[in-house]
């Protein structure tokens, strides 16, 4: 499902369902000083170079060598929403899009292309959000050249000051926005905005949504644009911050350079006064039915009015004992979850400000929704339960444990922290008037003060938190049948029969050490190759599990792996369908034999090991994340899930749970058919395609899935890829303790007849009416290519994929307004031979489907009659160029396209020889070749879901 919006994700209480993680507090009217840290004890990060011109723009600068030789630039603009008037709801966001449409450097449609050309992609290298409170523009380029960096900061200064803000460009541009808005539309998206209002209703907040209204976006005249502009862009309400691989006196005149000479262009105004949260007393309860929604969140809250405070060590410190109280509380509800009888699939609780206008904490649990009344019960006894006998001392140990990991590894890691991640950390530093830290003072602060942390402080500390004399009590989803007679009467009536039941004190918890340390000898090494130009060791144990490793300096501190095992859905049984699908949801919530998933938690607590588990194509995987500290245990818990998982029934309960909300959900999305009935339609029936239906799916049981599973796990073929800050002798010796330990493995079956996929005959048209009130539809075409087996082939459809995607772009959202964001893309299947498509997909209004899926079919068929063009191709390559030389330094592009199966695929060597001189050698007589093969109109197959109304 398309999220609500780029912008609302984080969740805070239970408010925030689809907030972004950039909605933070207003921007003040004055500072007194230039920079937060100039007025703390808190010590700023000295590799950062803090400056203001004259004209009051303020900047940060920051060399660091990860991703190398590039450089991520950011525009911090404080103002938002809530700057807006009643006549400009909306139009700081739409003032975003264009300065994409036209400034002082670079005219209406050009800019894209533009920077295309540098080699960067539009989305993922440039881009733009805007919030309440801040607009930020963003460009990540490809290389630190002088020449690149004044190019960058000129597309900043014309954002800054130089927008055209042409009148044609703003109605074209209309139609973007509003799709946009229809995009964002979903349950969640409902759901926030009753709960928003149900809270803040009153307040200029609730009233200044970033997307603004429709009547103001279709009909605002280009005189209220001009307005916004003229009045809140202004170099004193702007930051640059500049992260990368870059000679920093040369990035600080260039910015001198400029943005001197930018001034504002309008009279200043206030900033609106700041909300503040409402008083509260009593039970106030919210029930808001969503009958699209696949479950019901119930919640418990607190508000008070917001407590400003200046950033320093002591703020930061001083809720420690509240927040590890709340980590505590967590774990207990994780734990409950999974009990039988559980009236909820999963709980939270957390405490935090919102916007400056008010400081809550909140319980909330998730539900099914006929079993809603008892987790509001559920969810008040559990609170009342830790306020009233509070937490334990093994509970704190492990929380503790974590957060001193997280210290450890943060310091050890920053060394080789991204330029990206870093630049949005200083500019929400900046904005939010924090202090921005190095990761060493944090550890400093915070590990005496965790040395300190009681038990008693803990429990006090949460007590003071909910010691308030009201309650926010609210019933969101689908509650079921619709409660038409006082529906918050009954809520208020359930809650108070909660509070009225007496709570027992929880049972005392016992600890136990990992119980899986001892596979047997040591396996020995029958085979070890260096390759050389790859910089990879390849071994294989006496016992024929197969090991790849490779050393990198990409990621300080962090080794990832890969474990494939056996043929993954090769060996499905056929009776069985949607086996790979249950398990694949099943097997890690299971446990061990030996210890639950909840005891692995504690147990491990302070350990940078786990799990992760799938069903793939072609192999069972086991995937995780470690530290060379850890590299062993981490093994350790590999193979125990190998040799004695746990297939305990909570795990069988919680994706009973979690699946049935999900289908729900499936079934009122546009989006559903095509992640359930469609890809098994393009298999021609093959039930390992798409998701089975539910009813199918409930059929399957764990005794199914230990058998599946145990078989393959005790002889089938084993292959290890391991990468990262490691040693390759220590790491070689770990995997013989463990997996080079097992028992001698097979050869794997290669299943020829399981390996015959085709898409039909004959291609189809498919329309759904999907019984759903959210005015929005997809329109998805798929047009049959081949494998990738061949990767010069699947390299070129990725290409082809690239310039049909930008067909779709400049038609249909540029010049059509059609959708907010068209794709296309390239899937090319390594297990299957011949089979893999490129397809496209559109959100829309239902009105426009059948219109946009024509205009799509004959924008392809056009590339097959026609060909691409120079322009074209170049445009749709530079920025693959610079996406493989940046992942060239990324653990997950060796450890995925290479290490994971390149003893079983050798050919994998040589793709990685070859990725960047063979893309660098597309032509575009091979990319119209392919056009001409595989999109022309009579080979497309359309799917078209709508909602029935």
């Amino acid at each position: 499902m398309i999220p609500a919006s780029p912008r609302f994700r984080r969740r805070l209480p239970t408010l925030f369902a689809v907030v972004a993680g950039l909605l933070l507090g207003l921007c003040a009217t004055a500072r007194a000083a230039d920079f937060t840290h100039e007025e703390s004890d808190l010590p700023a990060d000295e590799s950062v170079r803090y400056g203001k011109l004259p004209n009051g723009l303020r900047y940060a600068l920051m060399p660091n060598t990860e991703p190398r030789e590039r450089t991520a630039l950011r525009l911090l603009v404080e103002t938002g929403s809530l700057q807006e008037t009643e006549d400009q709801l909306g139009l700081a966001h739409f003032l975003e899009h264009m300065a994409f449409n036209g400034s002082e450097h670079y005219p209406p449609g050009t800019l894209i292309e533009f920077f295309q050309r540098m080699g960067m992609n539009f989305g993922a290298d440039t881009n733009a959000f805007t919030s309440f409170d801040r607009t930020v523009y963003m460009i990540d380029l490809p290389d630190s050249t002088e020449q690149h960096l004044n190019e960058g900061l000129l597309v900043f200064r014309d954002y800054a000051g130089g927008m055209l803000l042409l009148d044609e460009e703003i109605e074209k541009e209309r139609g973007i926005i509003l799709s946009e808005k229809r995009t964002r539309d979903s349950v969640q998206w409902r759901s926030f905005l009753a709960e928003l209002n149900f809270f803040y209703g009153d307040t200029r907040i609730a009233n200044r949504l970033p997307i603004g209204e429709a009547d103001v976006l279709s009909s605002a005249p280009r005189a209220e644009f001009a307005d916004y502009y003229d009045t809140w862009y202004r170099p004193d309400r702007m930051t640059v911050v500049a992260v990368g691989d870059f000679d920093i006196d040369l990035v600080e005149r260039l910015i001198t350079e400029q943005f001197s000479d930018l001034t504002a262009r309008g009279p200043a105004r206030l900033d609106p006064p700041a909300d503040t949260a409402p008083d509260a007393d009593g039970v106030k309860v919210l029930y808001h039915h969503e009958p699209e929604a696949g479950n019901v969140t119930v919640g418990i809250q607190i508000s008070t009015p917001y407590t400003e405070e200046p950033d320093t060590a002591a703020t930061r410190i001083q809720d420690l004992p509240r927040d590890l109280a709340l980590a505590m509380l967590n774990r207990r509800l994780s734990e409950l979850a999974k009990q039988e009888g559980a009236p909820f699939s999963s709980g939270s609780a957390s405490a935090g400000s919102f916007y400056k206008v008010a400081d809550s904490a909140s319980i909330e649990l998730r539900t099914l929704p006929d079993q809603w009344p008892a987790a509001l019960t559920v969810a008040e006894n559990e609170l009342r339960r830790a306020l009233q006998y509070g937490f334990q001392e093994p509970e704190l140990r492990e929380v503790i444990a974590g957060m001193r990991n997280g210290l450890e590894q943060s310091v050890r890691r920053a060394p080789t922290r991204r330029s990206s991640g870093l630049a949005m950390s200083i500019l929400s530093a900046v904005a939010d008037d924090n202090v921005f830290t190095t990761p060493q003072t944090n550890y400093d602060l915070f590990m005496p003060a965790l040395d300190m942390v009681s038990i008693e402080a803990c429990n006090a500390a949460f007590r003071e938190l909910w010691n308030v004399d009201h309650r926010y009590v609210t019933v969101i989803g689908n509650t079921g049948t619709e409660q038409t007679d006082a529906p918050e009467g009954k809520v208020r009536e359930l809650f108070a029969a909660a509070q009225a039941a007496p709570v027992e004190a929880p049972p005392e918890i016992e600890e136990a050490a990992f119980a899986y340390t001892d596979f047997g000898p040591s396996g020995e090494v029958y085979s070890r190759e260096y390759v050389e130009d790859l910089d990879l060791t390849l071994v294989e144990f006496a016992n024929r599990v197969r090991l790849n490793v490779k050393k990198t300096d990409f990621s300080a501190q962090s080794i990832s792996m890969s474990i494939r095992v056996g043929t993954g859905q090769l060996s499905e049984p056929i009776d069985q369908p949607g086996l790979g699908v249950y398990t694949s949801n099943t097997f890690t919530l299971g446990g061990l034999g030996k210890h639950s998933a909840d005891d692995l938690r504690r147990i491990l607590a302070g350990k940078n090991v786990g799990v992760g588990f799938g069903v793939q194509s072609d192999a069972f995987v086991l995937s995780g994340g470690t530290t060379p500290d850890d590299l062993l245990l981490q093994l350790q818990l590999a193979a125990a899930y190998l040799v004695d998982p746990g297939f305990r029934p909570e795990a069988d309960r919680q994706m009973r749970k979690a699946i049935a909300q999900y289908y729900t959900q499936l079934a009122h999305n546009p989006q559903g058919p095509l992640q359930t009935e469609v890809p098994r339609l393009l298999a021609n029936g093959d039930s390992r395609f798409g998701l089975p239906p539910q009813e199918v799916l409930d059929q399957r049981n764990l005794t199914e899935a230990r058998s599946w599973l145990m078989s393959e796990f005790a002889q089938g073929s084993i292959e290890i890829g391991i990468v990262g800050d490691l040693d390759v002798d220590a790491t070689i010796e770990a995997v013989a303790q463990t997996f080079g330990a097992l028992a001698t493995r097979g050869p794997k079956p290669h299943y020829a007849e399981r390996r015959e996929v085709s898409f039909p005959d004959e291609p189809f048209t498919r329309d759904y009416a999907v019984p759903t009130e959210i005015p929005k539809g997809i329109i998805a075409l798929f047009w049959p290519t081949t494998d990738g087996m061949d990767v010069q082939v699947d390299r070129r459809l990725r290409v082809l994929a690239n310039v049909l995607g930008d067909r779709l772009r400049l038609k249909i959202r540029e010049e059509l307004g059609g959708s907010y964001s068209p794709n296309a893309g390239s899937s090319t299947s390594d297990t299957f031979p011949g089979y893999g498509s490129l397809s496209a997909s559109i959100v829309v209004d239902p009105a426009e489907a059948q219109n946009l899926a024509q205009v799509t079919r004959d924008l392809a068929d056009d590339l097959a009659e026609n060909g691409t063009n120079a322009d074209e191709l170049e445009r749709a390559v530079l920025p693959i160029l610079t996406g493989l030389k940046e992942s060239a330094r990324t653990n997950g592009y060796w450890l995925g396209a290479v290490l994971a199966s390149c003893q079983e695929f050798p050919q994998r060597l040589d793709w990685a020889r070859s990725r960047y001189s063979d893309n660098e050698s597309i032509t575009v007589e091979e990319i119209s070749a392919l056009a001409a093969k595989y999109l022309h109109d009579d080979q497309a197959f359309q799917v078209i879901s709508l909602p029935e109304k």
